[in-house]
């Protein structure tokens, strides 16, 4: 929750703030940073900038350099080739003095690394540069609160990744290190024995990207040494941030509190920017419904009547809700008789009396069976307990503590799924959200499909005939329809189109309520587990998802910067 809230929060700030520069001459597009840390502790940086630039002189980074921080073996190049890196540098300098130069400013908190524009235009820029004991050794690990990109510049760039690797090429696992990001809206993870930070939405002017970075004894031998320990500078680095925030109650307070100074502090391009919004939605909506519409009703099972394939396309192209397939799963055993829904009344405050359905675990039928059944009756008899009943207050206490079981439940169907779209080769490549310009044509068939029979069955009393191929199939149209979240409405259709099998369709929508509320309950009772997990794992420098607040007493970079 609090990842997509801070998600709002920035991108609606971004979209204000970037509101009235948008046409400024410089841009800088994206900004690849690698840095090599050597056994010393000291690091090699190499800045990758790509972007257009069309006024001003000379590009500056500001550098928060304590005396210990020195930097050496500073270059710069462009497409067409290498710098020359001077002694000295006047920011004082015309165009063509700064031109193919580069060099460092002195300023009172540190210095500056400087070089010319040389040419207006696009351009692509290298910088490379060497920092001194950056990485301090202290009494518990060894360590450093690095700024790699400041906050403040003038020209911000959209999207930034930064990638950290050791010289001697030991990977950087969660094993031996911790790390922590500030600043931006995005990640900082282990990723192929690297630390990568990546941000999510362009930078904003009060933006900066910061890594904490903690290691085990042994893998550094620094040359700074401090007297304190490491979890002094950890403390000072969260302060402010949401690392250390866990618990619902706290996180709607302080939701509640942005969202007001937000929407108080922008009030009327607030309306511009959702109205904005709107358009784009509308207009990729409209998009799908033309392409629907190409393809026109479908009316019998999609994509092979493989229902994980189904599932894995529509949760790309937001055809149905992450973890709808646990509904079908508990649906498809109650109908199988592997559960069975039982009614009892409670007795309530006041003598009120409560009714109340609980699930009894029945026998197995292995025989009608798939593996996902067998899966899913595995894990639902082990939360029953020696009553096989499972009970509201059981399953929400169930999936708390064994919400990993749940989720490899869901996953199994996902992955099926998605090698029955890579069998049938059906994108070009792989994005989540997916576009319709991802798909290849065998993709636009099995999408297709999908599509027409979720508009199949949303207007079923309209299009359907009495008598006709559905009714031998109702059962499981219906499953498709609980997966797109629409099974109640289809089910009134089909009472009034088939009076028949009215006793019949009673009797499995109460079912279908069932396994939803069942599923309900599992499903968000898992994802707050889920959550819960992840804070307590970034909290603990285990990666994750980025704190836009914290970062105090950083080194390396500093505060401004951008073209001048």
């Amino acid at each position: 929750m609090r990842k997509s809230v801070s998600y709002l929060i920035l991108t609606l700030v971004l979209l204000f703030s970037l509101s009235l520069p948008v046409y400024a001459a410089n841009k800088v597009n994206t900004m690849d940073i690698q840095a090599v840390i050597n056994e010393d502790g000291s690091m090699r940086i190499r800045q990758s900038w790509s972007g257009r630039f069309d006024e001003g002189t000379e590009i500056y980074i500001p550098m928060n350099a304590p005396d210990y921080l020195t930097i050496s073996e500073l270059t710069v190049s462009d497409q067409n080739g290498k710098y020359d890196t001077l002694s000295d540098w006047n920011i004082d300098w015309s165009f063509e003095q700064k031109g193919r130069k580069c060099g460092i400013h002195n300023t009172d908190s540190g210095y500056e690394i400087s070089f010319g524009i040389s040419r207006y235009g696009q351009n692509h820029y290298t910088i490379e540069y060497k920092l001194d004991n950056v990485v301090g050794g202290y009494s518990d690990r060894d360590g450093v609160n690095f700024r790699f990109i400041n906050d403040g510049m003038n020209t911000t760039p959209t999207d930034v990744t930064v990638k950290i690797e050791l010289a001697d090429g030991t990977p950087i696992t969660d094993d031996i290190a911790s790390i922590w990001g500030f600043g931006f809206a995005g990640e900082v993870v282990f990723e192929n024995g690297s630390i990568v930070a990546r941000t999510d939405t362009p930078l904003s002017t009060e933006n900066h990207v910061t890594v904490l970075l903690a290691m085990d004894k042994g893998i550094l031998s620094p040359s700074r040494q401090e007297t304190g320990s490491f979890e002094e500078v950890r403390e000072k680095a969260l302060l402010g941030s949401d690392y250390d925030e866990i618990g619902s109650n706290g996180e709607e307070v302080s939701t509640f509190t942005a969202l007001t100074v937000v929407l108080f502090s922008i009030g009327l391009p607030i309306g511009l920017i959702i109205w904005i919004r709107r358009i784009k939605k509308k207009s990729a909506e409209k998009k799908r419904q033309r392409f629907a519409e190409k393809f026109g009703y479908y009316r019998d099972l999609p994509n092979d009547g493989i229902l994980s394939a189904t599932y894995a396309l529509g949760r790309m192209f937001d055809m149905c809700e992450d973890g709808a397939i646990l509904a079908t799963g508990m649906l498809r055993l109650i109908q199988l008789g592997c559960l069975s829904p039982v009614e009892t009344q409670e007795v309530g405050y006041m003598g009120k009396t409560r009714e109340t359905v609980s699930l009894r675990i029945m026998s197995s039928q292995h025989d009608k069976m798939n593996e996902y059944d067998e899966y899913l009756y595995t894990v639902l008899e082990g939360a029953a307990g020696s009553d096989r009943t499972l009970q509201a207050k059981e399953l929400e206490r169930f999936a708390n503590q064994k919400d990993t079981l749940l989720r490899a439940y869901i996953q199994k169907h996902d992955s099926a799924g998605r090698s029955y779209l890579n069998q049938k080769q059906c994108l070009k490549r792989w994005n989540i959200p997916a576009k319709l310009t991802d798909l290849t044509p065998s993709g636009e068939q099995e999408l297709g499909q999908l599509m027409g029979l979720k508009r199949y069955l949303m207007d079923f009393s309209l299009v359907a005939e009495r008598g006709v191929k559905e009714i031998p199939i109702w059962r499981e149209l219906l499953s498709y329809a609980m997966l797109f979240g629409i099974a109640d409405q289809v089910a009134e259709q089909m009472k009034e189109l088939y009076p028949s099998l009215l006793s019949e369709l009673s009797d499995y929508s109460q079912s279908m309520a069932t396994a939803y509320s069942y599923h309900y309950l599992l499903y968000s009772n898992m994802k707050k587990a889920e959550e819960q997990h992840e804070q307590e794992k970034r909290s603990g420098g285990g990666g994750g998802f980025a704190s836009l607040g914290g970062g105090s007493g950083s080194i390396g970079g500093g505060s401004g910067g951008g073209t001048r």
